[in-house]
């Protein structure tokens, strides 16, 4: 049901029927009906959060499409362009034309309502510093401070490296919307380097971290990165998406008890008819949210071996243990 349908069926039901449910819900006592208008409303939203938050995240219900920020990015068709400067900031465009993955929350949360602010306003940022400088007949990149001069401190300097900030425009902007929605930045990552491969793995002053994990199947070792971000931060790692992906998504309970929720795609096919699928699976409660992505090679027809393949995965990782901050 959408989130409009969810409230007419609420609005029919009488609301001391939906305040006693509230009431044993919290525990608390049923509080006396009134009929204005304004607090039914009240009293429906309040009631719908107190049902349905825990219900959600019990089934696995925040999934990818729940995560998806894809940034509204503005057109430049300024005259004062030339055609070749025209083109240069097409394909600049489409350096930014794709979708994020939320790794902090999901749609209405406030990690993921600053992090589609961010995301957007950066991107939307940093075309308009492009063509500002090809306007000028300039390089579009020359208005990056490399060196980050502009930070006022040492820790304002690893916030601008950690957040992808090239002025001072963009670092004072990422301070604003992490506190208008109440919420802290990461101010450091320790490298973690790994024998097997070379990757971007850290752990961040709180624990939250990118990891490389693995769990043992019956063909050996499966690998996989692991994000995972403690709630109250803006995540600082960027997971992306095409904008025309489509994903095939379900909720499973893995064996460890944990509510989960997979999303899975198909990239491209060999061929034998194989195909090469990216696989996400995400959990998440009040203290966290923990990502993990892989890729492996299938049958493209056996739907049920495929998504057996995937929870297999998912039962294997232990999502409260990264949750904590810890590495299993």
């Amino acid at each position: 049901m959408t989130r409009d349908q969810l409230i007419d069926a609420f609005d029919g039901i009488d609301s001391r029927y939906i305040l006693a449910a509230a009431a044993r819900i919290e525990g608390g006592a049923i509080i006396a009906f009134r009929r204005q208008r304004l607090v039914r409303t009240v009293l429906i939203a309040a009631a719908i959060t107190a049902l349905l938050t825990a219900t959600a995240y019990a089934t696995g219900l925040f999934g990818l499409s729940t995560r998806r920020i894809t940034p509204d990015l503005p057109w430049h068709t300024d005259a004062a362009l030339s055609k070749a400067d025209a083109e240069t900031m097409e394909k600049l465009r489409d350096t930014h034309r794709h979708s994020y993955i939320s790794l902090g929350g999901v749609t209405d949360s406030p990690e993921y309502a600053a992090a589609a602010e961010w995301l957007s306003w950066r991107a939307a940022h940093e075309q308009e510093m492009a063509a500002a400088q090809l306007r000028k007949g300039e390089s579009y990149y020359e208005w990056r401070d490399l060196a980050r001069s502009f930070a006022e401190s040492d820790e304002e300097r690893a916030v601008a490296r950690l957040y992808g900030c090239w002025d001072r425009a963009s670092l004072d902007k990422l301070y604003e919307i992490a506190s208008a929605h109440g919420l802290k930045l990461h101010t450091e990552k320790t490298k973690l380097f790994n024998a097997r491969i070379y990757s971007n793995t850290g752990v961040y002053e709180n624990g939250s971290s990118t990891r490389e994990g693995f769990v043992e199947l019956d063909d050996g070792k499966r690998y996989f990165f692991i994000y995972t971000e403690l709630s109250g931060y803006l995540s600082a790692e960027e997971l992306t998406t095409n904008t025309t992906d489509e994903f095939e998504e379900w909720s499973y309970t893995t064996a460890r008890g944990d509510n989960v929720s997979i999303a899975m795609l198909e990239q491209s096919r060999d061929s034998n008819g194989h195909a090469q699928y990216r696989c996400l699976t995400f959990w998440n409660d009040d203290t966290a949210a923990v990502t993990v992505l892989y890729a492996f090679s299938g049958d493209c027809e056996d739907t049920a071996a495929r998504q057996a393949f995937a929870e297999r995965i998912a039962d294997g990782v232990d999502f409260q243990s990264y949750a904590k901050g810890e590495q299993p």
